[in-house]
């Protein structure tokens, strides 16, 4: 029996158009990850052709699984974000004893892409999370308070890889192009 689904995020209308931006970026993404999948492996040797290869055909396969992923656990990290905003956040590791390891890794591996990811786009970034505050009544611009924050992006890039690709060496490959297409990508997309 499938789960009821949840009911619509209400955002503010500025904001609900900017996560549906969000959410093209994150396919206009994959779009070029899955070519530039295919043009690393023409250049590619042995093992590392076969694992671009590999994760080109599942992305290129499971195109609308990503998207679905995605759009779910980004759609769980607004909710988070907006549940969160009153409620006292642990600030330490030691804190999330309850979750299980999987869950605190794909928590580490979100926070590594959205690091990566933030190093060229700091002016964008400030911008947007004033625009944000703004929109959702805050005094300051704080990061924390944005849910089009890298780290939420993240979170559902991962937990959408996951779901494509069983194999380590394929996620590996699929976290790497994804997050150089879409550090292109998020440049113009949190500047609109």
């Amino acid at each position: 029996m499938t789960p009821a689904p949840l009911p619509p995020l209400s955002l503010p209308p500025l904001l609900d158009a900017a996560v549906q931006r969000m959410r093209l970026a994150v396919r206009g993404a994959v779009e070029r990850t899955v070519e530039s999948l295919g043009l690393a492996a023409m250049a590619a040797l042995g093992s590392q052709r076969d694992a671009l290869l590999a994760a080109q055909f599942e992305l290129n396969r499971k195109r609308t699984l990503f998207a679905q992923t995605f759009d779910q656990a980004f759609d769980q990290q607004l909710r988070s974000d907006a549940g969160q905003r009153g409620a006292a956040v642990p600030a330490a590791w030691e804190a999330l004893t309850l979750v299980e390891d999987r869950e605190l890794e794909i928590k580490v591996q979100a926070e590594r892409f959205a690091l990566e990811i933030t190093h060229n786009l700091e002016w964008e970034l400030r911008e947007l999370e004033a625009y944000v505050g703004s929109v959702l009544g805050h005094a300051r611009a704080e990061r924390d308070h944005n849910p089009l924050r890298p780290e939420s992006v993240g979170h559902g890039v991962i937990r959408a890889i996951d779901a494509v690709a069983d194999r380590p060496e394929v996620r590996k490959v699929l976290e790497a192009e994804i997050r150089r297409s879409l550090a292109a990508v998020l440049r113009s997309t949190y500047a609109e």
